[in-house]
């Protein structure tokens, strides 16, 4: 695969060079009259690609996700123009879901493409890794999925970030992995267990390294409590923990045990004075074989000589030390610390080898850090800070040797690293790092984002919106958006705005909506001529009543005469159909007229109340999500009866060509749905809080079925929250909401599917 993509790389260096511009874009290399179709035919004969499309096999298109660190992040609102997918709703970041165990560039910190290396979208509170000294890796934590496939806290990932299907180790999901080592044919495993399958091994056990099978020869006894590192010198593993016991022999946080039968080494005489977070093979400055051991315990940092007897070297943290490491004579010290011995030092320092005597202390690190390690000439720390010497780094950063100048190394990750979670090593000219973290790469974005069709990345030069995003709408050259923001850019707009397309700049245009509260636009759609949208709060719009609706011309952007006042209700879906507007949301009234309660369809000019689809049985409570497919509308919300017509569970079909309801009900949601959207084909997408659609509960928040026969399509996503906003485009599904999971992976609230994934 390298070689081929070194191939690819010198073709296009090539191509731009004597060229002398740069490739165009992907999105047009199935024009046959621009550069970037040769560019195309390049990449599809140098990687083998003999496909009928014009366009390369493999996808550049990489899925980002929405995040937010004080609120529930969404994305509420998707929509799709020219090349474009815009997103709206309640984030304040974007960036790459890898999951808790992400494969980043060495030098930059750049998420590897998912072309070469698929993200091995692991969920799990605490993770960690190590080499496997062959291109691959072993990965540990508490997770229960690897790439979306079963596998209980331990796995190996080949070379190429595939899964190995040979190595399988017993299923227990109680296990929590916090440590690995090899040695030999046998991978170690420390953590927080109580057994592993049939054996009795507590907190520590050895597996074989190509199978996954438990090593019954091995057994340490009864370790009381977890254990936080392993690490051996080739004749021995050394390993520490919050252990106080190995079998029946009293050992404070630190052990030596024999690597073939797990038995005590009682000739080691070494005991911590309290619990162990880490432990480092180093040499003192006279290059003698030391351990160094951190923790939260007094003093924080001591060193042994491997017999177990201590040193004298004492740096004397005033705090918890969770991580050592060392380069050539320097010893790096990472924790909540802020002195060491009477002298500042905040949360990293370098201290000698003999002593512990600070060396290098100008790291500028604001928060505290919990893992460091020190590969080639660069040393790699992960934490909960944001800066370093000054410069933003969020929760990660790197410092070259010796100089301890900070890099332009910079994953940038949505969340802090946490102990005992954290972990990096190599792989040629790439990281893998293990944490806690569920996205890399971040980007500022405030409750919007538009991302690129062809490469999945955001753009730049995208207004902040202060506020959540519900709502799109495109005609012509226009973005309508709505929401419950205020201020866009700084510049003042009440729930409704326009943006210019292309550019996605603010139009000037101010409706100067107002009302109760903070209103809110959950609604907008289009005829010919006229915007209508509605919502909630909404009393006056340009200086005119309007109660929870309004439209305005989509030429000259002013307010209409349409005006089918609901009072103070509200809002939640509109329909355009021919000469009509069908209003779905919470009201008793229109045009202030009783009767016309939760749907009502209007007439455009006016916003007169017509007697469609029904004028005695209406929804008993919220309309929110209607669709419209081959003179049907299917309709979605809270209600569970519609009049004296009987029960309609969350859901109904409104036959317009008989001006009926379709009994019995053939299409259902055990709880509210939100949204629906159908493609031309009639394959309808259902988002909501549901668990279930006719009966099948195998799929929650998300599922589709078929709009002509109604049965429910085999595909089951199970994100973990609502999904609330869909679109198709070419045999794809563009989804938004909630999640954060969907097929057992990791994602940050959007999700892109052709509905033929299966569950593993």
């Amino acid at each position: 695969m390298f070689r081929n993509f070194s191939i690819i790389w010198i073709c296009v260096v090539s191509l731009t060079t004597f060229s002398n511009c740069r490739p165009a874009d992907l999105e047009n290399t199935c024009d046959a009259r621009s550069k970037s179709y040769l560019l195309a035919t390049v990449i599809r004969y140098a990687t083998g690609d003999r496909s009928s499309s014009c366009l390369p096999a493999f996808s550049f298109f990489e899925p980002w996700g929405v995040y937010d660190s004080s609120a529930v992040p969404k994305i509420a609102a998707l929509t799709y123009h020219q090349g474009h997918i815009i997103a709206g709703g309640t984030f304040k970041m974007t960036g790459i879901p890898t999951g808790n165990i992400a494969l980043v560039d060495a030098i930059t910190g750049k998420v590897i493409p998912n072309r070469f290396c698929p993200h091995l979208k692991v969920i799990a509170s605490y993770s960690t890794t190590v080499s496997d000294g062959s291109g691959g890796f072993y990965i540990g934590g508490d997770f229960q999925y690897v790439q979306g496939i079963k596998r209980n806290q331990v796995a190996h990932i080949l070379p190429g970030c595939q899964l190995d299907p040979n190595f399988n180790p017993v299923e227990d999901p109680s296990r929590v992995v916090t440590s690995l080592s090899i040695l030999g044919n046998q991978l170690y495993v420390g953590g927080m267990f109580t057994s592993w399958g049939s054996g009795s091994q507590k907190n520590l056990a050895s597996i074989n390294r190509y199978t996954g099978e438990l090593n019954t020869e091995f057994y340490a006894g009864d370790i009381n409590n977890s254990v936080f590192d392993i690490t051996t010198d080739g004749t021995a593993i050394y390993i520490g923990g919050h252990f106080s016991m190995v079998g029946s022999t009293a050992k404070q946080g630190i052990a030596k045990l024999s690597p073939i039968t797990g038995s005590l080494d009682t000739s080691f005489i070494g005991q911590a004075p309290g619990q162990v977070n880490d432990i480092h093979l180093g040499t003192d400055s006279n290059g003698t074989p030391v351990l160094y051991v951190v923790g939260p315990f007094a003093g924080g940092a001591i060193s042994f000589f491997l017999n177990g007897t201590q040193t004298s070297w004492a740096p004397n943290p005033n705090s918890e030390v969770a991580k050592v490491t060392q380069y050539e004579n320097t010893i790096y010290l990472c924790g909540n610390f802020t002195t060491i011995g009477v002298t500042p030092a905040n949360y990293l320092v370098g201290v000698d080898n003999q002593l512990g005597a600070i060396k290098e202390n100008s790291f500028g690190i604001n928060n505290n850090v919990k893992y460091g390690t020190v590969i080639g000439n660069k040393l790699y720390v992960l934490g909960e800070f944001t800066e370093a010497k000054g410069i933003q780094r969020n929760y990660a950063a790197s410092f070259d040797l010796p100089s301890n100048s900070l890099n332009i190394w910079d994953p940038n990750f949505n969340s802090g690293v946490y102990f005992p979670s954290g972990e990096i090593v190599s792989s040629g000219s790439s990281l893998l790092i293990a944490s806690n973290f569920t996205a890399a790469n971040m980007m500022k974005r405030n409750n919007f984002v538009v991302f690129e069709e062809a490469t999945g990345n955001p753009i730049e030069g995208t207004p902040f919106f202060d506020f959540q995003i519900t709502s799109f709408h495109i005609k012509d050259n226009h973005l309508f958006v709505g929401g419950s923001f205020e201020n866009i850019n700084g510049i003042p707009r009440v729930g409704f705005a326009i943006l210019d397309l292309p550019t996605y700049q603010l139009n000037q245009t101010n409706l100067n909506v107002s009302g109760t509260g903070s209103p809110e636009i959950r609604s907008i759609t289009s005829n010919e001529n006229q915007i209508f949208f509605g919502g909630f709060g909404i009393s006056s719009v340009s200086g005119q009543t309007r109660n929870a609706l309004a439209a305005i011309d989509s030429n000259s952007l002013t307010l209409t005469n349409w005006n089918p006042d609901l009072g103070s209700n509200s809002a939640s879906s509109l329909l355009v159909l021919n000469d009509l507007v069908y209003v779905g949301g919470i009201f008793t009234s229109m045009n202030g007229v009783a009767g016309s309660n939760n749907y009502r369809a209007v007439d455009t000019i006016n916003g007169f109340v017509t007697s469609l689809p029904s004028s005695s049985n209406y929804p008993n409570s919220e309309v929110a999500a209607q669709s419209h497919f081959a003179g049907k509308i299917l309709i979605g919300g809270i209600f569970t009866t519609i009049g004296s017509l009987g029960s309609f569970s969350n859901m109904a079909t409104y036959d317009t060509t008989i001006q009926s309801y379709i009994t019995p009900n053939p299409i259902y949601a055990n709880a509210t749905v939100s949204s629906i959207t159908v493609s031309p084909e009639g394959i309808a997408m259902v988002g909501g809080s549901f668990s279930g659609l006719n009966g099948d509960t195998t799929s929650q928040f998300l599922a589709a079925f078929n709009a002509n026969t109604y049965q429910v399509l085999d595909w089951k996503p199970n994100p973990n929250n609502i999904g609330h906003s869909s679109f198709y485009r070419n045999g794809k599904w563009y989804i938004g909401g909630d999640f954060n999971k969907v097929f057992n992976k990791p994602f940050g609230g959007f999700y892109v599917s052709d509905l033929t994934e299966k569950t593993n």
